[in-house]
């Protein structure tokens, strides 16, 4: 027979790639985490991982084993909070693109643990596209994205729809106008988040409809250069009103309102389908759901 011990270090490898970074976030010593998982692929007489270029990878084997063993350790952190409410009994691992992540996400992750102060967040900030491929890998646990993935070993929620905010410096001559075109747009330096990001790809699609090009002068996958760029009047942009909305409220930021643009981009949360989830998981999409996002 195996153990629960077996499994935990198998999922940690299988997530992570590297017994020793398995071992590492186990607080195990890295023989003993080999141990473990030699005495997993003994008592299941088959081999679970195969080696490329250093690195670990699931065998077909594996790829079977790997939601089974996170449902069973699912199932287990939940029976050991029925008994023991008093220690950190569940481990949620959460992505999130960088719209979502570093300009939404904090508004929920401390109602979310207050409401569960026995469990452990893990919040990495990602391309949508690197959150779609670890949730798919099981390396996390919930995605939250910018856009609807269709995937099927992947359930998708789409949870609400976001809209894009044109906007420009207060000292920009555009900002003194209640409607800009399409074509005084075109006419403008941007600075946009670099080309994996949804909302850029939905921004450029919706305006190269109408004009055969943008001039694009920065592009950053950090939203807060480019705000920083668009203040000291460098150029326009184009991002979720989240990401703005205080720059707007203190008067650094103007918006620009446009017509004959659809700007509204998709917020989605990604599971995988074949891994039984525990009630936090569940717990914590349904405050992402209900949250009043503002």
């Amino acid at each position: 027979m195996f153990t629960l011990k077996q499994l935990a270090v198998f999922d940690a490898v299988a997530r992570l790639g590297s017994v020793s970074e398995a071992a590492g976030e186990l607080a195990m010593t890295q023989p003993a985490a080999s141990m473990a998982l030699q005495q997993l692929e003994s008592a299941l007489r088959t081999e679970l991982f195969m080696r490329v270029q250093r690195r670990l990878v699931l065998s077909h084997q594996g790829k079977v084993l790997q939601p089974l063993a996170r449902s069973m350790l699912n199932n287990a952190n939940e029976i050991q909070a029925l008994i023991n409410s008093k220690v950190f009994t569940s481990h949620l691992r959460i992505g999130a693109s960088a719209t979502i992540g570093d300009h939404m996400l904090d508004q929920l992750c401390g109602r979310f643990m207050a409401a569960h102060p026995n469990v452990r967040l893990s919040v990495t900030i990602l391309p949508a596209f690197e959150v779609i491929n670890r949730v798919d890998e099981m390396a996390l646990d919930v995605g939250l994205i910018e856009f609807v993935s269709v995937r099927p070993t992947l359930d998708v929620i789409r949870w609400r729809d976001e809209t894009l905010t044109v906007f420009c410096s207060p000292k920009n001559p555009l900002a003194l106008r209640k409607n800009v075109t399409v074509s005084e747009l075109a006419e403008q330096r941007w600075c946009l988040q670099q080309r994996f990001a949804d909302s850029r790809r939905q921004f450029t699609l919706e305006m190269l409809k109408r004009v055969p090009s943008i001039d694009i002068t920065l592009e950053s996958d950090s939203v807060a250069v480019l705000i920083k760029a668009v203040e000291a009047g460098i150029g326009v942009s184009c991002l979720p009103r989240p990401c703005i909305a205080r720059g707007l409220t203190e008067g650094r930021l103007c918006e620009l309102h446009v017509s004959d643009l659809d700007l509204r981009v998709p917020l989605s949360i990604v599971s995988h389908k074949l891994v039984k989830h525990s009630d936090i998981h569940s717990s914590f999409i349904e405050m992402v759901v209900g949250h009043p996002w503002v």
